[in-house]
């Protein structure tokens, strides 16, 4: 790195931690006074959405009040919205908000395989209002991060999606105001050019090598952690074609459609990587990577299994969990070692996941388990999410949350399947005479996060299982189905992409019930009262192991 580009990195972090400071003083004085903060809000939101389609559809207008506005708009979710969504799409006006709309983010959908949400200027400040708050809070609790570049893994997109549909599907950096792309641009470890790759294997080829070269990587900010063990994972596969390009700075044959971006070069590298054993440990990360100081990514739910797995290759290093952050908006920050909500951003109400009575942020109190309703600037009012929170305390006025699962439905890595993706697959498959589905299983376990398996055999994974026997070559082809079938949802293509998950397979046994039934029954509920679920998330028993390709005549509890 040259002491320019030092220097000029450098400055950018202190210009950032000073703007970013603004964000947290608002913040903040936003904290002590949440009534007043979040009622202003809603009547921003309000103005905003002023004689379009939707508020003469729900009859609300600038002047209405809470109470009206909970009257007249009932809790939605995306099949309320998605025919105006469409019409806005197509170039209607006023539709969801007197605001243009140009950017549409694609997420996964329960009943419609992808849902479209809508980022108009509005809702990009209101998603940086919570950046500015947790990036203050960074800087002054791991002041070491202003001493190099950071990596940001924001949103990626599976490959059939890649520039198509809405041209700035890719670029993240138009989710950010121009000071802040200024900043990413002179601070970054990776370009963000890699977004216009054709495809996610060249997008990740290019990350894996510049990240390689960063000697002064001080911070990874990654949503899973599975994706940063994928990565690594990667970059064992590729070791060859990565030293490659350190050696050269040129992009290997394979790998032509970079040819648009410079190839990183580290002469030290590609001497390292000739003599690297191949191993991702904690030796090695350290020697790539000496000075990071920190790592940002999920640890709780499903998660915390392989949050504890990247902490223990990455030793040297702190770890930060997320906040609650969708497609759909933002719900909580990391912020002074809590995770209060984003109290500056949107619109907030709680739905009590026992009571099912609607709260306001400011009536929660500690230990209430809820799922949040969000009304955001790009005209999205009383939008229920599916996740369950827990309130754990406050920061002032304002509450802290802690993530506790996706409601109904499963997200080991951020594929966020639903039970309707489930029943629908299950539906398809009994069409079969020889085969009986029982049970879409996420397999997650710890179980196979063991030294003795390839990285693709140690990745969760989901099975189909059915009762019933049929021949190898039609157990293959059933797979193949089950795979196309789920790589159908946005978010679980995303994950097969990122290499986060193995693929999918049936696994079809003459005593499946049994298995199915003494699981629920290992977990303490009565065999009368034991429903099928179609979609459950497998822990505890052996059945991971089990499932692998070369493995599936088998089977032990």
């Amino acid at each position: 790195m040259s002491i320019l580009s030092m220097v000029t990195s450098r400055a950018l972090h202190s210009a950032s931690h000073v703007l970013s400071g603004r964000g947290k003083k608002t913040f903040q004085e936003a904290s002590q006074r949440v009534e007043e903060t979040q009622l202003a809000i809603l009547d921003r939101l309000l103005r905003n959405t002023q004689g379009s389609k939707s508020a003469t559809i729900f009859g609300v207008d600038q002047r209405s009040d809470l109470d009206h506005f909970r009257k007249q708009v009932p809790v939605t979710d995306y099949d309320d919205w998605h025919q105006l969504i469409e019409s806005q799409q197509a170039g209607q006006k006023n539709v969801l908000s007197r605001f243009p709309c140009e950017r549409y983010q694609p997420t996964s959908g329960s009943t419609s395989k992808i849902k479209w949400i809508p980022y108009n200027q509005p809702f990009l400040d209101e998603l940086d209002h919570a950046i500015g708050p947790w990036m203050s809070d960074l800087y002054e609790r791991f002041p070491g991060l202003k001493q190099g570049k950071h990596y940001w893994s924001l949103s990626w997109v599976p490959s059939d999606l890649r520039n198509k549909l809405t041209s700035s599907i890719n670029d993240d950096l138009q989710l950010l105001p121009w000071w802040k792309r200024l900043f990413m641009s002179g601070t970054m470890a990776v370009p963000e050019a890699i977004s216009l790759a054709k495809t996610s294997d060249a997008s990740t080829f290019a990350t894996a090598c510049y990240l390689v070269a960063c000697r002064d990587l001080t911070f990874i900010s990654v949503w899973s952690p599975t994706f940063a063990l994928s990565l690594l994972d990667f970059i064992k596969a590729h070791k060859e074609d990565i030293e490659y390009v350190m050696r050269n700075g040129a992009w290997p044959d394979s790998y032509v459609e970079l040819s648009y971006l410079d190839a990183p070069k580290c002469v030290r590298i590609s001497s390292y990587l000739e003599h690297w054993d191949g191993e991702v440990n904690a030796e090695f990360t350290q020697s790539l990577w000496p000075k990071l100081g920190l790592i940002s990514a999920w640890d709780t739910s499903s998660s915390e299994i392989w949050a504890e797995k990247l902490k223990g290759i990455f030793p040297h290093c702190a770890y930060q969990g997320k906040g609650l952050w969708a497609t759909e908006g933002v719900i909580s920050i990391p912020y002074l070692g809590q995770y209060p909500l984003s109290i500056t951003s949107h619109f907030y109400e709680f739905e009590d996941l026992d009571s099912e009575e609607i709260y306001t942020s400011w009536q929660l109190t500690v230990g209430q388990n809820v799922r949040p309703i969000i009304s955001t600037g790009n005209g999205l009012l009383r939008y229920a999410m599916k996740d369950h929170l827990r309130v754990t305390g406050f920061i002032n006025e304002c509450p802290c949350l802690e993530f506790i699962g996706r409601l109904n439905g499963v997200d080991m890595v951020g594929e966020k399947l639903s039970p309707e993706i489930a029943v629908n697959i299950i539906n398809d498959f009994s069409r079969y005479e020889s085969v009986s589905p029982i049970s879409l299983l996420a397999i997650p376990s710890s179980d196979v996060l063991t030294e003795d398996v390839s990285p693709e055999q140690s990745r969760p994974r989901y099975v189909l299982l059915c009762d019933g026997k049929c021949q190898t070559a039609q157990r293959a082809d059933l797979s193949r189905q089950l795979e196309d079938s789920l790589c159908e949802s946005f978010h679980y293509k995303l994950a097969r992409d990122l290499g986060q998950l193995g693929e999918a397979q049936v696994l079809l046994m003459s005593n499946a019930m049994d298995i199915y039934t003494s699981h629920k029954i290992d977990r303490g509920m009565v065999a009368g009262n034991i429903k099928i679920e179609p979609l459950v998330l497998w822990q505890g028993d052996a059945l991971p192991m089990d499932v692998l390709p070369e493995n599936q005549e088998a089977f032990a509890v």
